[in-house]
């Protein structure tokens, strides 16, 4: 599946006043996300973005990585905007493991520890349940 066949709307975990945060539809790193710039159009990440915008990106992220930090332990986090196949303005948020995690029988293995997060695993799958506990649990925690 391409990025731009992506239904992205199925995916949302939070809508804030600026910015709206979907989970990774790939869970190749465990609670990858994107957060999109809620107004439309191919507005550049950093010139493009109000202080208003900006400052609301930082809280959600900070929030992100606290949800995270409860529920998987990543090690670090890798940020990435490019705006190449979704043209939408939004941030990849993909947190990176040093150890594999195991989430219901499923193990989650960075093969690229210690390296750039890409190329990753682009047929790496999950079951419809377990992206669904994902998705609730860390709609569940950016909730709270």
């Amino acid at each position: 599946m391409s990025d731009s066949e992506i239904d992205y709307e199925k995916y949302d975990l939070k809508r804030y006043q600026y910015w709206t945060v979907y989970l990774h539809y790939n869970q190749a790193y465990l609670g990858r996300n994107y957060i999109a710039l809620n107004r439309k159009g191919s507005i550049d990440a950093f010139s493009g973005t109000t202080s208003e915008e900006r400052a609301e990106l930082e809280i959600i992220i900070s929030k992100l990585q606290s949800v995270l930090n409860d529920l998987y332990q990543p090690d670090i986090y890798n940020y990435a905007t490019f705006g190449n196949t979704w043209l939408r303005c939004h941030w990849h948020l993909i947190p990176r493991y040093k150890a594999p995690r195991s989430l219901q029988g499923q193990d989650f293995v960075d093969n690229n520890w210690g390296k750039n997060y890409a190329p990753y695993d682009h047929s790496f799958q999950i079951s419809d349940e377990l992206f669904n506990k994902i998705r609730q649990d860390m709609t569940v925690g950016l909730n709270s």
